[in-house]
């Protein structure tokens, strides 16, 4: 397999080269109507314009993640109770299928005979990586700047805190000179600093400085940073579309004009402040009117400021005719894709296979492999969707599996049965399947028998016997637990959330994460016997994740710590705290520490026996800060 070929077996490159052919359209779309607005508004005021332009910007970042919902269907069955997600990945060392709903693979370039949809992927990756590398190398550089440059006099910091008050701005703002510098600019959000070149300190009359100054510092009243690190996300990831980069160069020019607003409001002369910015471009070692600090036609600037006449633009009909050139191009991959998914849904549709009620059907592919062999199997579905896995089965588990031109075979699970149909040599095989859902086995789980959360669950072999087991275990447990770790707990959970560990009410989509992450009834009791009886699917989840066995558990509780959160026993196990340290630290007199202050304690490598080293050398009821003080400064000889 080659190097693209590894790469666009992944579902979410097929989701991505599909979201990403979508916003040639979408984005063309958004960037026509930007301009269309902002040519209507013509020279009205910087804010609105600046609104306007953002706003636009906004709708082309939330597209892709919107089409790549849209993309991503719904699970069909009429008792689905919940939307099939991903289930989260596990650790390396345990080989689970790839179950996910992604968009399928049409072959866009009918044409070459190929799919150009991996190509897209993979140039798309590229350019994303580069754009990456060379932002982080300009984030590096400003803050580097930031760290050489050297405190300013106390006339302009005196001159900066008067704007500062006059301007709103209630945070600290460092002033700096810098030499590395040829025009001011603003580094740094949370602790903003304004560089400013020597030039412009000793080149510049005090009024010209002070306008200077109060244009910068009104980039930091406006939060303009924050903009800047969103605009340059959208431009690396959506780099490939010129109507994105039209856009967010109006949402520059307009922020500068904005600031110019701000500036003359604050100064009150209007050609004084463009006068300054006409002395500070000729303090420039080549004097020309390019861009100022932060972006924005330092030329067009002034022309504005001074009420001239704006000059046409050849780059915004460049945008615009490259927009329009992409409209059709879009919509032919679009239409590309739907004749390639109508084609593949009805051969699916006419395969030599059962038609029952509660009949799933689809094709597949199977390699042979040392352990078994490699099964693939893809449901289409209406529109744009299907259903995907991928998976290693032992050939043992295939009933009447044989080789030959017309072979048929079963894999038989308690939620349902494959029926295969197609050839197999041995090695490699293809053909047609059917999926039959056990309507028992359905009803229990409370899912449609046709559904593919059903389809998710005979796949992991979610058997009877499992389900039962749980669901009494499930009787002697109770959600208090999630609500008993109080604030920590629910930052906790809200992380988990975002790695795709969030709590479901769904009693199926419980088994599955469950039994996902081969976690048995055994490891469920066990826990419940050392000490934790109501732990809830996600957390039992994390703890296997992070290797937490139940002996674990029980040596921190037998260690003096029984409240301890499922959330803490995690940070525990992550920051290597083991429950020998944990006696040692006990033994010293220091088993009323905190859970942070022991995780404090562990950084800084103090054990018990650094303490009675400490306790023998005079240093005695010291509360753990301290104790990490003494360690920090040396002052115990180990």
């Amino acid at each position: 397999m080659s190097g693209i070929e590894a790469m666009w077996a992944s579902p979410a490159a097929v989701a991505t080269a599909r979201t990403l052919v979508h916003f040639l359209w979408q984005g063309a779309l958004v960037g026509l109507a930007a301009g269309g607005v902002l040519s209507l508004l013509g020279r009205g005021k910087a804010s609105t314009r600046y609104a306007v332009a953002l706003a636009a910007l906004l709708l082309m970042a939330a597209l892709p993640v919107l089409t790549a919902l849209l993309l991503v269907e719904e699970p069909a069955g009429p008792a689905a109770t919940a939307p099939a997600a991903a289930v989260p990945a596990a650790p390396a060392e345990r080989a689970v299928p790839a179950i996910s709903m992604i968009p399928g693979g049409a072959e866009v370039a009918q044409t070459f005979g190929v799919s150009l949809l991996p190509w897209v992927f993979g140039l798309w990756l590229a350019g994303v990586a580069a754009l990456s590398i060379y932002h982080l190398g300009g984030w590096r550089w400003t803050r580097r700047l930031s760290r050489q440059g050297r405190p300013v006099g106390e006339a302009v910091a005196r001159l900066a805190r008067g704007l500062c008050r006059r301007l709103g701005i209630g945070r600290a703002v460092a002033l700096l000179e810098s030499s590395a510098v040829s025009v001011p600019m603003v580094v740094g959000w949370l602790r903003p600093v304004v560089l400013v070149p020597a030039s412009a300190l000793t080149g510049l009359s005090p009024a010209q400085l002070e306008a200077i100054l109060a244009h910068e510092l009104a980039h930091v009243r406006r939060h303009d940073y924050l903009v800047n690190l969103f605009q340059t996300a959208v431009e690396t990831l959506l780099f490939y579309h010129p109507a994105v980069w039209w856009v967010s160069a109006q949402v520059r020019r307009e922020r500068e004009n904005c600031c110019d607003d701000l500036a003359v409001a604050v100064c009150g002369d209007r050609l004084s402040y463009a006068r300054a910015l006409v002395d500070l471009e000729g303090l420039r070692s080549a004097p020309r009117l390019a861009l100022a600090a932060s972006g924005g036609s330092l030329s067009d600037r002034i022309r504005r400021l001074v009420g001239a006449p704006r000059r046409s633009s050849r780059r915004s009909w460049a945008a615009g005719v490259l927009a329009l050139a992409l409209l059709p191009a879009g919509a032919a991959v679009q239409l590309a894709c739907a004749r390639d998914s109508a084609k593949d849904t009805a051969t699916a549709s006419t395969a030599d296979v059962p038609s029952e009620p509660g009949t799933r059907q689809g094709r597949w592919t199977a390699d042979a492999e040392s352990n078994g062999v490699r099964l693939e199997m893809i449901v289409r579905k209406a529109g744009w969707g299907r259903w995907t896995s991928i998976d290693e089965y032992p050939m043992s588990q295939f009933a009447g599996l044989a080789t030959g031109p017309d072979v048929r075979f079963e894999l038989r699970r308690d939620a349902g049965t494959f029926r295969f149909r197609g050839n197999f040599d041995g090695q490699r095989g293809q053909g047609t399947f059917s999926f039959t859902g056990n309507p028992a086995f359905a009803e229990m789980m409370g899912v449609g028998p046709a559904s593919d959360r059903l389809l998710e669950m005979a796949v992991h072999d979610v058997s009877f016997d499992f389900a039962r087991e749980m669901k009494e275990l499930w009787a002697v447990n109770s959600p208090r637990q999630a609500e008993d770790e109080g604030n920590h707990g629910s930052a906790f959970r809200f992380v988990h959330e975002l790695l795709g560990l969030e709590r479901r009410d769904s009693f199926a989509d419980q088994l599955m994460q469950l039994r996902f992450h081969n976690i048995t009834p055994d490891y469920v009791r066990a826990m419940q016997d050392a000490g934790y009886p109501r732990l809830q699917p996600w957390q039992l989840v994390e703890l296997s994740i992070h290797g937490i066995e139940p002996g674990y558990v029980k040596g921190l509780r037998e260690s003096g710590y029984r409240r301890l959160f499922p959330s803490r026993i995690v940070q525990f196990r992550t920051h290597g705290i083991t429950p020998e340290w944990l006696r040692g630290i006990v033994d010293a007199g220091y088993g009323s520490a905190t859970p942070d202050q022991l995780i404090s304690m562990h950084i800084h490598a103090i054990d018990g026996g650094f303490i009675r080293k400490a306790q023998a050398q005079g240093y005695r009821g010291l509360p753990p800060e301290e104790l990490i003080a003494l360690r920090v400064q040396g002052k115990v000889k180990v």
